[in-house]
């Protein structure tokens, strides 16, 4: 079925449809950050018997975030790029979340054009033309982040990534939550607060899915909170309890912006084929690339 459901988006005759904007409706998108075989961030060494990644850490408790934005009457789909995972505990923690594998990992990197909005590139964007298929609410990029390969203690620049146009109100829901109940409430930061960043730059970290969401006219932001680097902030994830905690707390910014009305007026890109800043081509490193079937804006 998702194999089909992939095809149907890759070929399917509703982009211009698809690309005027998020219905005002309840569908939340949550996508699992990297995929098996490229797990993104990982702890130093194991803390108590554990040694997280951040695709492993989302896989076990993407649940718990699904399970609030559901109780409080929202609907809820969580995605990753790469394929289902055949090994245990993760194909069972797969299974119960439900999880959708879009089987696109972008190995090594690969960055690909959004279907919708093509002079958007980057690697993962799948996930995000997934979400602009399914029409979503918003849509949040569970990840975490991390500076270096050694330990570090002390304060980490806690971040909230969004996009230009529709993400703000999310991302700072997002981040208030976060330094309410988790920043300094049991994961130690220093003091040092959670800040919103827009990301929309062509080639920057996660612009590419930042900016097809905002042409689409879906808010969507990017957790990069906890640094698995940290050993604060490893040593409280490490612990069951306080892992669902982080997590419920991203579900609560969630349904603290829904229940606000989420993004009433939505802003929807008037012209893809007017360039700016997030077009392909923008950056050097995208000016040497051939990337297939992406839409050059920037000469």
């Amino acid at each position: 079925m998702v194999a089909a459901l992939l095809l149907f988006l890759v070929g399917c005759s509703i982009q211009a449809a698809a690309g005027r904007g998020s219905l005002a409706g309840d569908l939340v998108i949550l996508d699992i950050g990297h995929y098996v075989g490229a797990e993104g961030a990982v702890m130093p060494s194991a803390i108590d018997g554990k040694r997280f990644s951040e695709t492993a850490f989302w896989y076990r408790y993407c649940y718990d975030v699904k399970r609030e934005v559901e109780r409080a009457g929202y609907r809820c789909v969580v995605t990753n790029r790469g394929f289902a995972p055949t090994s245990e505990p993760l194909a069972s923690e797969a299974r119960r979340a439900g999880v959708v594998h879009l089987r696109r990992p972008d190995r090594g990197g690969q960055r690909r054009p959004s279907h919708y909005h093509p002079d958007r590139v980057g690697s993962g964007i799948v996930s995000a033309d997934y979400a602009i298929y399914r029409r979503a609410a918003c849509v949040v990029f569970l990840h975490h982040n991390s500076s270096s390969s050694g330990w570090v203690t002390g304060a980490s620049p806690s971040l909230i990534i969004c996009n230009r146009y529709n993400g703000r109100g999310l991302g700072q829901a997002l981040a208030s939550v976060m330094d309410r109940e988790i920043l300094d409430h049991g994961m130690p930061n220093g003091g040092r607060k959670c800040r919103v960043q827009a990301r929309y730059v062509d080639a920057d970290r996660s612009a590419a899915w930042m900016n097809a969401l905002d042409d689409s006219g879906i808010p969507a932001a990017v957790i990069e909170v906890a640094y698995l680097n940290n050993r604060g902030h490893a040593a409280f994830l490490v612990n069951d309890a306080n892992a669902r905690r982080y997590a419920r707390a991203v579900g609560k910014g969630i349904v603290n912006f829904m229940s606000a009305g989420g993004n009433a007026r939505p802003h929807v890109r008037a012209d893809e084929n007017k360039p700016d800043e997030g077009s392909f081509g923008y950056a050097a490193e995208s000016r040497r690339l051939n990337v297939p079937g992406a839409k050059r804006l920037v000469h």
